[in-house]
């Protein structure tokens, strides 16, 4: 098995402030019906696929092993490969693409982490924030800025924003002991999460002048943002970290939390501008399924033949999902791309 960092929380795990309204919202719940599509793809050679991340072209970037190493990788919607390999790396992470084919990632060299922005034509810009010991890149928008957060000389772990002039600006919420940006939307917002001294997760958004607004899903909640949109709705998961539940934060600040049914754990991962939200939840049987939880509130459920575990990380405007998918918790991932 490849190591994994998943793209926003643990697998297992979790996803405060602001006059916060909470209610779990009556929605209906459907299986999806055979007009969708589930397309399977593995990168020639692989043992294990982790896409993470698709464009509105329908372009996806994420990794995968090819037993010897770890390479990212570019699926074109033609379905052809290119191989990602940042140079002098030991291991390089798709993570993110935008619109204009503009990946970002990380890659290991020398036993540390390193971002890079992939250029349309091939190019590596590598980086590191000032005083990094290890980066991790999170997200690129469509304007070309990324965020993603780095660990210092003390362990100590920060926020950054890289502007497509290639400025690195870096910041941490008032209270912070650790900060974990993981999304940046069109309009420069960045919604992420902060440790505070009582290692309680917290939300935030940072807007675009820089100011940070926090927020707490529950009293006492560990609360971790996963994706914002356009509109600067933030979807996320808050709760435990065994037992993360899943919410919608509008731009109002108004939250509202949701679960599919039979759902123990709900894991959302990404909401695109129409405010459809994407992610996997567990039942109680311990298998994982894909949901898509649409503007109106309805939620509808997926998967495939023979897959038990399924895991959405990225849904585009169009609504084409993509991720990974296990037929038993003991065999190999292969990446996957969904419509309804």
């Amino acid at each position: 098995m490849i190591p994994y960092r998943p793209a926003r929380v643990s697998l297992a795990g979790v996803a405060k402030r602001a006059s916060l309204c909470l209610a779990l919202s009556a929605m209906s719940v459907c299986s999806l019906a055979a007009q969708t599509t589930f397309t399977t793809f593995d990168p020639p050679s692989s043992r294990q696929t982790i896409p993470l991340s698709i464009n509105d072209s329908g372009s996806v970037t994420g990794y995968y092993s090819d037993g010897s190493a770890t390479h990212g990788f570019l699926r074109a919607p033609d379905g052809s490969f290119i191989v990602l390999d940042a140079p002098g790396a030991t291991a390089t992470f798709g993570w993110s693409i935008n619109d204009d084919g503009l990946i970002a990632g990380y890659f290991f060299a020398s036993n540390k982490s390193h971002g890079f922005v992939r250029t349309a034509d091939g190019t590596f810009i590598t980086y590191d924030p000032v005083g990094s010991t290890d980066t991790t890149p999170e997200s690129i928008n469509s304007g070309g800025a990324v965020t993603g957060y780095y660990s210092d000389a003390s362990g100590d772990v920060h926020g950054y924003l890289r502007a497509s002039d290639a400025t690195i600006t870096t910041f941490d919420p008032p209270g912070s002991t650790s900060t974990r940006p993981m999304c940046v939307n069109s309009a420069g917002q960045i919604t992420g999460y902060y440790l505070d001294s009582a290692q309680l997760d917290h939300g935030f958004v940072r807007s675009s002048d820089g100011t940070i607004s926090t927020f707490l899903v529950g009293k006492g909640q560990n609360t971790q943002p996963a994706s914002i949109n356009a509109a600067g709705k933030v979807t996320g998961t808050y709760g435990t970290l065994n037992n993360p539940y899943a919410f919608l934060r509008e731009a109002d600040g108004t939250i509202t939390t949701f679960a599919p049914e039979h759902s123990t754990s709900t894991s959302p991962y990404s909401i695109n501008d129409a405010g459809a939200i994407t992610g996997f939840y567990i039942d109680s049987q311990g298998g994982s399924y894909g949901f898509v939880r649409h503007p109106d509130g309805t939620i509808a459920i997926f998967g495939a033949p023979n897959v038990n575990f399924i895991f959405p990380f990225s849904m585009n405007s169009g609504g084409e999902i993509t991720g990974y998918y296990q037929t038993s918790v003991f065999t190999t991932s292969h990446g996957f791309l969904f419509s309804e």
